[in-house]
């Protein structure tokens, strides 16, 4: 790779995901009106890509979106920035997105099939993948078309897992980073796959030079995915490394983290505060334990109704003096496995309140609408918070809900979330699995004494604002200019600062 090119400090980015941070939509005057979106990603990465010169490619999902990718040009963006769109044909979407994204890659990267009887693979099985190959296709085409002046790529999780290998095609050149932030499944469980389908991701992946994950197994399983199905490229364990053709690629580790500002300043609204005495009129003098997740497969969202009610059958002490409060916006709710997920939600929890309400105390109330000034709300208030996904990549949750708390309170956190090695130390561990250990760890939280809440809760604290989404971005920047071995002043500085996470701990 060029030695002239300017270091990805300096150099403007190009950035691709599924879901772009704005979406667009003509307004009663006829005027394209942007509305920012919202999940984990955006919620993660808008604020510092858009405080940058970047351009940030996403799948358009409105009229307002199809209108900006037939144009062919992006539209500026507040504070900084521009967003552009991919237009995927309707019925590739669907198999890219519902078909292979949802259905297979999610379930595979957070071990969710049932292998007694899913997945099979069939001829629609094989359809649903050129669907997913081929969006991955227009992607990096996309991505190609706003190549102009040298910029960074970022491509983003699991949906373009293909991405890279495609743009290498079309730029050799091209300087190239790829970010799961999703888990990454084990070699015996992405075995699961047909072969050809394990071996285009794995070599997709493999086009970057950089490729990064939230936590040292996701990128301890890839490398061992790579060694185990792909006979040609050599893996090097120990320096995080896979030499493939003629190219060395960097196999990192960048945990995201989370911006406290704007965060904070949600929580300082007036629409905030009017949800805060609304939760708090509704709560009385009892303790509140709460959630806030999708509802989703991976976020064990059962198991933990399950362990509230196994917690109330073992402590009628402590009827009538908490309540669990789960807010729960609905997720791939066009999937059937999702349907029946959330219907059986909503029977543990009417049962739980059949069982042991009261004409004055309701045990638990689930809320399905899509709100996270309520969320905020909620995180200012809550004794608990329950975070106890299957596996995950990071968990922003487990993360925001200390970072607003006023009342030092306590987190039960599954030791599979990608966010306990940072705040492990400071929760209450619990197997995500076991139902008595999550029950008993509900009443630790409850009774947690006041002086040991605040030690963990401060410690949390710290442990959060240790990294910012900076760090995130920078990190990989400077490692995409060591891979391309590019140096300037400022990429001298970086190194020289210690930005680079995997130094920081340690590895490369």
């Amino acid at each position: 790779m060029s030695s002239q090119l300017p270091a990805a400090l300096e150099s403007p980015l190009v950035v691709a995901s599924n879901r772009g941070p704005v979406s667009f939509q003509r307004n009663d005057e006829g005027a394209l009106v942007g509305e920012r979106g919202s999940g984990g990603l955006v919620t993660a990465l808008a604020g510092v890509l858009f405080e940058s010169d970047a351009t940030w490619l996403a799948a358009a999902m409105t009229d307002g979106d199809h209108e900006v990718a037939a144009s062919g040009r992006p539209i500026d963006v507040e504070p900084a920035g521009r967003a552009a769109f991919v237009d995927v044909p309707k019925e590739r979407y669907d198999g890219y997105y519902n078909g292979v994204s949802n259905r297979v890659l999610w379930q595979l990267h957070h071990y969710l099939f049932d292998l007694s009887y899913l997945p099979t693979w069939d001829l629609e099985s094989r359809q649903i993948w050129d669907d997913y190959r081929e969006v991955n296709r227009l992607f990096a085409h996309a991505l190609e078309h706003h190549g102009d002046r040298e910029p960074v790529y970022l491509v983003q999780d699991y949906q373009l897992s293909m991405v890279p290998g495609m743009l290498r095609e079309l730029r050799p050149d091209a300087r190239i980073a790829h970010f799961t932030h999703t888990p990454f499944a084990a070699p015996a469980y992405m075995r699961v796959l047909p072969g050809p389908f394990r071996e285009d991701l794995l070599r997709g992946m493999l086009g970057a030079d950089v490729l990064g994950f939230q936590a040292e197994q996701w990128a301890e399983n890839f490398l061992l995915s790579a060694r185990d199905s792909l006979p040609d490229v050599r893996v090097d364990m120990r320096r995080r490394r896979v030499h493939v053709d003629d190219r060395t690629v960097l196999v990192r580790t960048y945990p995201v983290s989370l911006d406290p500002g704007p965060l904070r300043a949600t929580g300082r609204s007036a629409e905030v505060k009017a949800l805060r005495r609304s939760i708090s009129s509704w709560r009385g003098d009892t303790k509140l334990l709460l959630r806030v997740d999708r509802l989703e497969l991976s976020k064990n969202v059962l198991r933990g109704f399950q362990a509230y009610e196994s917690f109330l059958h073992d402590r009628p002490d402590w009827h009538g003096r908490v309540r669990f409060l789960a807010l729960l916006p609905r997720s791939r709710s066009e999937i059937p496995e999702y349907q029946l997920y959330a219907q059986r939600c909503r029977e543990a929890v009417d049962s739980i309140n059949a069982k042991f309400g009261t004409p004055g105390w309701e045990p638990v109330e689930m809320r399905t609408d899509e709100n996270y000034a309520q969320a905020v709300a909620a995180y200012g208030l809550y004794d608990a918070l329950l975070v106890n996904p299957i596996f995950d990549g990071m968990n922003l949750v487990a993360m925001e809900g200390p970072l607003v708390n006023k009342r030092h309170g306590a987190l039960i956190l599954s030791r599979n979330a990608g966010a306990f090695a940072r705040l492990g130390r400071h929760a209450i561990p619990v197997n995500p699995f076991d139902v008595a250990e999550t029950a008993t760890a509900i009443a630790e939280a409850l009774e947690m004494p006041e002086d040991e809440r605040v030690r963990r809760a401060r410690g949390m604290g710290r442990a959060v604002l240790a990294r910012n989404p900076v760090r995130w971005l920078t990190s990989q920047l400077r490692d995409l200019d060591v891979a391309a071995g590019v140096t300037s002043q400022s990429s001298q500085e970086l190194q020289e600062s210690g930005w680079a996470f995997h130094e920081e701990i340690g590895g490369a």
